[in-house]
């Protein structure tokens, strides 16, 4: 970490003696982090983000009362949160909080670090976007693409510069809270000072639809349809219930082969 960038102020929350004993190790062997709370109790912990926000919460789902889940969604201004359980099940309830991260139990110290070294990304990156007053030079065009080759693309804006991409490159895009996470069909990622909301509203419909309240996906690259997921570069992103019909409306259309009658 620079010298020049402030710590990661960072709060920990489990039930468990023993595992919270374990984080609180973890969090004090990471120079980039400052603990400045550990809590076996929800409520607790609930009361010093009320009146000391962080810039992280490391913590449990499953707790007696307030689970982990409920606690950030009751946080007015939530920090990011990296989630810590034993069970995969709650996995796809981590995205409706944008959780930085899922780690199941038992915990491993590289696991734990990769964790927090996307919680870094992500924060320089919050704080990049709250240095700049100025507005954005329209980074998302309304145009839609297809009229000529000078319409096929858009610009994104990435902490201090902007970053031209085609449309057909963009595989999907996943909201992360108040920024938004690019994901290229090569595999390169770009995160972008916009949120999920503002970019769906700039790029063309027919091209782009949502599968989730998290994630955009580029029509065209959908291979795979299930009632939880769509499938794309070998890569599976949720699909919730809210937007199934309008995705295999969309993206099937009058493409789909039946068996006709007579």
């Amino acid at each position: 970490m620079p010298a020049t960038e402030p710590p990661i102020t960072c709060l920990v929350l489990e039930d468990d003696l023993l595992m919270r004993d374990l984080v609180g190790s973890f969090v004090e062997q990471v120079p980039a982090l400052q603990l400045i709370g550990l809590h076996e109790q929800p409520l607790a912990a609930f009361e010093q983000l009320a009146r000391q926000p962080a810039d992280l919460l490391i913590s449990d789902i499953e707790m007696p009362g307030l689970n982990g889940l409920e606690l950030v969604r009751a946080l007015r201004q939530p920090p990011l949160v990296i989630f810590m359980t034993s069970h995969q099940k709650y996995a796809a309830q981590s995205y409706e909080v944008d959780a930085v991260d899922y780690l199941l139990k038992p915990l491993a110290f590289d696991r734990f670090l990769r964790a927090i070294d996307k919680a870094r990304q992500l924060l320089q990156h919050r704080r990049a976007a709250r240095l700049i007053n100025e507005p954005s030079p329209a980074p998302w065009p309304p145009s839609t693409p297809g009229s000529s080759s000078q319409e096929d693309y858009f610009f994104i804006r990435t902490e201090m510069q902007f970053v031209k991409l085609r449309y057909d490159e963009v595989a999907y895009i996943e909201a992360m809270r108040d920024f938004s996470k690019v994901f290229l069909e090569d595999g390169t990622v770009h995160i972008t000072l916009v949120n999920l909301k503002n970019i769906e509203s700039q790029l063309p419909a027919p091209l782009f639809v949502r599968t989730h309240r998290s994630f955009l996906v580029n029509a065209s690259k959908i291979e795979v349809i299930t009632n939880q997921d769509v499938k794309l570069l070998k890569v599976a992103v949720p699909l919730s219930q809210t937007y199934r019909d309008e995705v295999t409306e969309r993206v099937v259309q009058n493409r789909l082969i039946t068996r006709r009658s007579g």
